[in-house]
């Protein structure tokens, strides 16, 4: 049967969110969307998605995606068979360096398509799944302490979520630490916690904390330090107080078989967008668990479309001991699917129809979709 990539659109995706969302380097208010929709000759369509945290975290936005695959990845993926996706990826890869997000967007629509060709789900095409559902962990970034507590006993006490993480990052280092033991102590009997700074606090200050860090009930600390300083990782793993996570740090499986060689992290935090796809990121995966590092489900705060396709991959394996993050649809206002994928008790349960198991609502598309005319770059989507 002869089944070959016809077509690959692209457009760009704005929805507003629940409430403003703190980073360490700026707040935003409305999230951006890079949707890709790959046609087979056979009428077939996948869908994908790529989405960062912002430009500042790697260096790629939803603008650039759209350029790298319209002009770089569609002319060499068109008549090429969807079936052997690891050539596509070699493809991909060899052609065009770094751009994961965009490689993972074609990736994911590749997948999705391919799971309504053989009319299965996904995670079965990567191996099946090893777990069905999974405890998502929802992310305190409302900018306050004060708003953060009362944000987590809200939901805990709801029965919402159950497990929180504190970002963290805007302030000195020093204030920071502070603020997140704050927040941890807050919330202190009813619910583990993680801090994020990301990557912005320095070794000295993070090592004369760890002990408050550990008593305040921090259950991780994701990247503390500049994902260039494995060197203080490994510090900071040595002291045995609090497990240190990885992120910004772990871009790649190169990144990550350093990481294991410099004993610079207790947990990787796994994306697919960062690692380029979800087969680039099962690969991190195994090589975790073959050092005996536990993996955590890693967010670029997607829709209900990469929301599925992190589901699919993070329920093939079988160390995924902290859980997942992957709570952008409960975070946005909207969605671009008919039936959004929402946390039940703070769990998410893997879809079994075809494909990533979702339907794209072509109304919410079109009515989310920015026309060419619009500036990115409005203030009153960014703040910083």
């Amino acid at each position: 049967m002869d089944l070959l990539i016809k077509h690959i659109t692209t457009d760009i995706i704005d929805i507003p969110i629940k409430r403003p969302h703190q980073f360490s380097t700026e707040k935003i208010t409305t999230k951006s969307f890079m949707i890709v929709r790959l046609h087979l000759t056979n009428d077939i369509e996948g869908i994908g998605e790529g989405t960062t945290p912002g430009i500042w975290w790697n260096g790629e936005s939803v603008e650039t995606m759209k350029l790298v695959v319209d002009q770089y990845i569609k002319p060499l993926l068109l008549g090429k068979d969807p079936r052997y996706v690891e050539q596509i990826l070699a493809l991909m890869d060899r052609h065009i360096r770094g751009n994961s997000f965009a490689k993972a967007a074609v990736e994911m629509s590749i997948y999705d398509a391919l799971g309504h060709v053989f009319q299965v789900p996904v995670h079965q095409l990567l191996g099946g799944a090893f777990t069905k559902e999974v405890p998502i962990r929802w992310a305190l970034a409302s900018g306050s302490i004060e708003g953060d507590i009362n944000e987590g006993i809200e939901l805990y006490q709801n029965h919402t979520y159950q497990t929180f993480k504190i970002k963290s990052g805007k302030e000195s280092p020093e204030k920071d630490v502070i603020r997140s033991i704050k927040i941890a102590e807050g919330l202190q009997g009813y619910s583990a916690i993680g801090v994020d700074p990301n990557g912005s606090w320095n070794r000295l200050m993070t090592k004369k904390w760890m002990e408050e860090l550990n008593q305040a009930g921090v259950e991780f600390l994701e990247q503390p330090l500049a994902p260039e300083d494995i060197d203080g990782m490994s510090d900071l793993v040595s002291m045995k107080r609090v497990p240190i996570m990885a992120d910004e740090g772990i871009a790649s499986i190169h990144d990550a078989r350093q990481i294991v060689e410099k004993k610079a992290a207790d947990i990787f935090s796994l994306k697919i967008h960062k690692f380029g796809g979800m087969r680039h990121t099962l690969k991190v995966g195994a090589l975790a668990e073959s050092a005996g590092i536990c993996c955590f489900g890693g967010t670029s705060l997607e829709t209900s479309i990469g929301t599925a396709a992190n589901l699919h991959a993070f329920c093939t394996l079988r160390n995924l001991d902290y859980g997942a993050e992957i709570f952008g649809p409960d975070w946005l206002k909207d969605d671009l699917v008919v039936e959004p994928l929402k946390s039940k008790k703070g769990t998410l349960t893997l879809p079994e129809k075809p494909g990533l198991g979702i339907e794209l609502d072509e109304t919410k598309f079109t009515q989310y979709k920015r026309h060419k005319e619009e500036n990115s770059w409005n203030t009153t989507m960014r703040q910083p």
